[in-house]
C-alpha cells in the first residue's frame, strides 16, 4: 500500500512540476536579461520547492538559528547530506544561493531544466580536474554577491552519520575570502533514504543554521584544516540533535 501511495505522489509531483516549470520558464524569460544574479528566478524556485513540503500534512519543518544569516552577505554554505529531500529543504533558508550539484541532475527532465535556467553549478564527481572549473564558477557567483551551497561530504549518507568532508568548499571560501555558513540537517533520511522510493509516515525535518566561520578565520587556515574543523562542528551538532545515529549497539 505504501508503494502505491508513493507511486501516486511521485506521479502527481511530476505533473505538478511540468505545470510549475512553465511558470519557471516565463519568469526566466521576463527577468534573465536584467537580473544578472537570477535572484527572482531563484526566489520562485524557493517557493516551488517549498510547495511540495507544505502540501504534505505529515511533514513539518523546524528551523533554528535564522539570525545567523546576515542579509546581503555572500557565504559558502556547507551542509551535511542525508537525502534527496535535502535539496528541497535547504531552500527554506530563504537566502540567495547557487547550488553545486552533480552533473547527472542537470539531465533530469524538469528538475535539470530548472537547475540550468538558474545557472547553478555542475560538478563531475568522476573527474577530479572538473573541481577547478567548479571553483572558478563558484568564485564568479560569490563576486556577484550570490552565496554558493555545497554538500561537503560529496554524496548522501547511508547510515545517517556525518562523513568526512571534501576540501572543495573550503578551497572556494579561501580563494573568495568569504565566511562559511555551516548548516545541519536532520530528519530527511527516514523520509526518503538513498536509493529509496517509498514516501511514508510523519516526519519532522530540522535545519540548524550555525554561527558563521568568519572570513578572517578562513584566511588563517588551509583548506584541509578548514574541512576537518567544520566537519567537527557539524558532526558535534548532529550528534546533539540526532544521537540515535551515533549510539553504540
Amino acid at each position: 500500500m505504501n508503494n502505491l501511495i508513493s507511486l501516486f505522489i511521485w506521479i502527481a509531483a511530476g505533473l505538478l512540476s511540468l505545470l510549475l516549470f512553465l511558470v519557471d520558464l516565463l519568469v526566466w524569460v521576463l527577468t534573465f536579461w536584467w537580473d544578472k544574479r537570477l535572484w527572482v528566478l531563484h526566489r520562485y524556485s524557493t517557493y516551488w520547492s517549498m510547495l511540495y513540503l507544505w502540501l504534505n500534512p505529515l511533514w513539518r519543518i523546524n528551523i533554528f538559528g535564522k539570525d545567523n544569516i546576515r542579509k546581503k552577505q555572500a557565504y559558502v554554505i556547507v551542509s551535511n547530506h542525508q537525502s534527496a529531500l535535502d535539496i528541497l529543504l535547504l531552500y527554506r533558508l530563504f537566502t540567495h544561493f547557487k547550488w553545486v550539484a552533480k552533473k547527472e541532475l542537470f539531465r533530469v527532465p524538469v528538475v535539470g531544466w530548472n537547475l540550468w535556467l538558474n545557472r547553478y553549478i555542475t560538478v563531475d564527481r568522476k573527474n577530479p580536474k572538473d573541481a577547478m572549473r567548479m571553483i572558478l564558477q563558484g568564485l564568479a557567483h560569490l563576486r556577484m554577491g550570490s552565496s554558493v551551497l555545497l554538500f561537503a561530504e560529496g554524496t548522501r549518507t547511508l547510515d545517517g552519520k556525518v562523513k568526512r568532508f571534501k576540501e572543495g568548499a573550503f578551497l572556494l571560501a579561501k580563494k573568495a575570502s568569504v565566511p562559511i555558513l555551516p548548516v545541519v540537517i536532520d530528519g530527511t533520511l527516514e523520509a526518503l533514504p538513498k536509493n529509496g522510493f517509498t514516501l511514508s509516515g510523519r516526519h519532522t525535518f530540522k535545519i540548524h543554521i550555525l554561527p558563521e566561520i568568519s572570513a578572517e578565520i578562513v584566511s588563517q587556515m588551509e583548506p584541509a584544516e578548514l574541512a576537518k574543523y567544520i566537519n567537527q562542528i557539524i558532526l558535534e551538532k548532529h550528534k546533539e540533535v540526532a544521537p540515535k545515529y551515533y549510539s553504540e549497539a
